[in-house]
């Protein structure tokens, strides 16, 4: 039997809802319209780097709730950010490089042609829906990619080769989040 995919637990979770999916509260000292979390407490973004591994071997993700949606792209982000890197050998140059992904606000949101989960997000109904879930997810971006470098590189400064090798796998065959 084969592990289940990680849903999240913050589907039941209140907040301004976009395309389907719910602005979630982070801990981030990034403006941004995500509502701010006191540190020590666990938010979508933690959650994603603690499910990332289990979560990328999976083809599907079925019934997806409110911040699953938000877990998939971010697990699809991750793995962007692996393959984006692998070949970056310090945490050093990494941030420098990182930023040209994480800092664009030139990504596809749902209803953009290029948009990674298509079928799972709702299309934005205003300009201003579009807007909120590109800030949102621009946020999270940002805000994701600072923590993963300090799990994806050691504290040397070196790649920790048992999340680099992960750069190899595209979670539901998807290779982009942008």
């Amino acid at each position: 039997a084969s592990m289940p995919v990680y849903k999240s637990k913050f589907n039941e979770s209140k907040g301004t809802s976009v395309c389907k999916t719910v602005v979630l509260p982070i801990k981030s000292a990034l403006s941004g319209p995500c509502p701010s979390l006191p540190e020590g407490t666990e938010d979508i973004i933690d959650e994603a780097l603690l499910s990332f591994r289990c979560n990328v071997l999976h083809t599907t993700f079925s019934q997806p709730g409110p911040a699953d949606l938000t877990l998939c792209y971010l697990t699809i982000y991750i793995g962007e950010m692996l393959r984006f890197l692998k070949n970056t050998s310090t945490k050093a140059e990494a941030k420098k490089k990182s930023v040209q992904v994480s800092h664009s606000n030139n990504f596809s949101i749902p209803g953009d042609d290029g948009f990674c989960l298509p079928g799972f997000f709702g299309k934005p109904k205003t300009k201003g829906e579009a807007n909120t879930l590109r800030s949102y997810y621009r946020q999270l971006r940002e805000e994701l990619t600072i923590r993963l470098l300090d799990i994806i590189y050691n504290k040397d400064g070196s790649q920790n080769k048992w999340w680099f090798q992960f750069s190899k796998k595209s979670f539901m065959g998807i290779d982009m989040a942008t």
